[in-house]
């Protein structure tokens, strides 16, 4: 079995497992419109199956062989929710390793999909066989006719076609997928674990009338069809989240992310240093203004949007409006103080403040057409959701340009305090190779240049007054708690010594500039604008 990809989501404090498994033909991007709803109560794990999205070629095997090897990628013990032949395979995971999973969510699923005289609310054998023949002799035909059925007999089935995204599957797997679809017969199955059932009352491909046949709870969401999970997203969330509630609070508790420092505690560290930060921020000037120069050879019509994210106290925002004159221009960052600051000094610069997360981000699919981002990014740890996020909001053809710090940054610092004690002094920010494997995830295109800064301090007070006005505390899991005695900062002050060089003691960043491209339109959409 070839190697699947896992998305990991995490929620910003304790929250609960949850694995999200999508259908045929489609792949995780179907979960996004609940990813927001969803990430405020769960540590989201997302999979690609074997031959679908960003999982490379492969069949999918027998549902043994896939069971076996889907476990390696997932958490120990987790609520799951399948959607279509997801749920399947989920409900096929909950009989074969009940104590994986403390509960199901089966969206839009059937206990068999292939109609028999025992079990006729599926789909027809007849109907079944020739669309198997469709997708091996016109697989393009075949999946436009399916995504017709998909959103057949919902209120939105209109705007459901113009957003789903592309079915990314290789024949292997598409074929692979039917032929579980045709074998799968859970209905003698008897769960271990609570289920809910959430069915669409126009569905065309799993019956609503199969409800009262179900193991489990089971609610019939009237308007909505196959794809109820994006037309019915916020209600299904709500579900979701009742369903553990009142079934499973007892038997899956909550979990801590696995994060190595407090997001909130940087918001607030930046927040209060709002009127502090412009006193100290060469490097962080110099470093915008090398981001914002790759920006000349950009040109964007009238309207175009564009964003600064993690905008500080605005110091480019001037220069985003005197560039882009026409645009609708955009500030966000996580930190209110800096929010309110920045407008306060730059309101005119900007259309729209808004305080949020980079990695759930309060932008609607598809709005900006540039993102620029200088020295914010390096304090998201999820880089998976931060990319992914990124990747969502940009239109087609749209790009993001930014500027980010490398775990090297202030390693004179980290390696004088490491001669001092074990403690966890200075921040550490990801590797390379993580950021990349997440903007590849993303689908999104990269050009990256390394760069370096180096500012130089007469002595240590200075550079720690410094970092003080521009709000980088140390915010890691593992930090020393109260003040470092004298003794400590004393031998701290000793050891950086060590690093002198004749302009005096070196603070050394390591800096990325990233531009990232969105693809253009995809053929599909063409196709439907032609």
């Amino acid at each position: 079995m070839s190697a699947l990809f896992r998305e990991r989501l995490t929620a910003s404090g304790e929250a609960v497992e949850l694995v999200l498994l999508h259908g045929w033909a489609s792949d995780s991007r179907i979960w996004q419109p609940l990813l927001p709803h969803l990430r405020q109560h769960f540590h989201l794990t997302l999979i690609d199956l074997p031959g679908f999205g960003r999982s490379a070629e492969a069949s999918l095997g027998s549902a043994a062989n896939l069971i076996e090897a889907l476990l390696p990628v997932l958490p120990e013990k987790a609520l799951y929710m399948g959607w279509s032949l997801g749920g399947m395979i989920a409900a096929e995971l909950a009989h074969r390793h009940p104590e994986r999973v403390a509960g199901l969510v089966s969206v839009a699923s059937n206990a068999r999909f292939v109609a028999s005289d025992a079990w006729p609310a599926a789909m027809p054998v007849e109907t079944f066989e020739a669309f198997y023949r469709e997708v091996c002799e016109a697989p393009d035909k075949a999946h436009r006719r399916f995504v017709g059925l998909q959103c057949q007999g919902d209120a939105q089935a209109r705007e459901l076609r113009r957003s789903l995204p592309e079915c990314q599957a290789g024949p292997q797997a598409l074929l692979g997928g039917l032929d579980l679809l045709r074998t799968l017969d859970q209905r003698e199955q008897l769960l271990s674990c609570p289920r809910l059932n959430v069915l669409g009352e126009g569905d065309a491909l799993v019956p609503s009338a199969v409800a009262p046949q179900l193991q489990g709870e089971t609610r019939v969401y009237d308007g909505a069809g196959h794809l109820l999970l994006r037309s019915q997203a916020a209600r299904l969330c709500d579900d979701v989240l009742n369903f553990y509630r009142q079934r499973l609070v007892d038997v899956l508790p909550a979990v801590g992310a696995d994060r190595h420092f407090e997001k909130q505690a940087v918001a607030k560290s930046f927040s209060r240093a709002a009127a502090s930060y412009d006193q100290s921020a060469t490097v962080q000037r110099r470093i915008a203004d090398q981001l914002f120069s790759q920006l000349s050879d950009v040109s964007l019509p009238p309207g175009a949007r564009v964003v600064d994210l993690g905008c500080g106290t605005g110091y480019s925002l001037p220069m985003l409006r005197g560039q882009f004159m026409g645009a609708q221009l955009t500030a966000v960052d996580l930190a209110e103080g800096m929010l309110a600051y920045a407008r306060d000094h730059h309101g005119d610069a900007c259309q729209q403040w808004l305080g949020g997360d980079a990695e759930n981000l309060p932008l609607a699919d598809g709005c900006v057409d540039l993102l620029f981002s200088s020295l914010s990014l390096q304090w998201c740890e999820d880089v998976q959701a931060l990319y992914a996020e990124i990747e969502r909001v940009l239109a087609p053809g749209g790009c993001a340009f930014i500027a980010t710090l490398g775990p090297e940054t202030l390693w004179e610092l980290r390696a004088a305090w490491q001669q001092v004690d074990s403690y966890v002094h200075v921040n550490d920010f990801i590797p390379r190779q993580r950021v990349e494997r997440a903007i590849a995830s993303a689908g999104l295109q990269c050009e990256w240049v390394s760069g370096e800064e180096c500012l130089y301090y007469d002595d240590l007070r200075s550079l720690t007054r410094d970092l003080k006005q521009l709000g980088v505390s140390n915010v890691n899991h593992g930090r020393p708690q109260g003040l470092s005695s004298r003794r400590r900062l004393l031998a701290l002050q000793t050891a950086y010594e060590g690093f002198r060089q004749p302009e005096g003691l070196p603070t050394s960043y390591q800096v990325w500039y990233l531009r990232l491209e969105k693809a253009p339109h995809s053929s599909r959409e063409l196709q439907e604008n032609l």
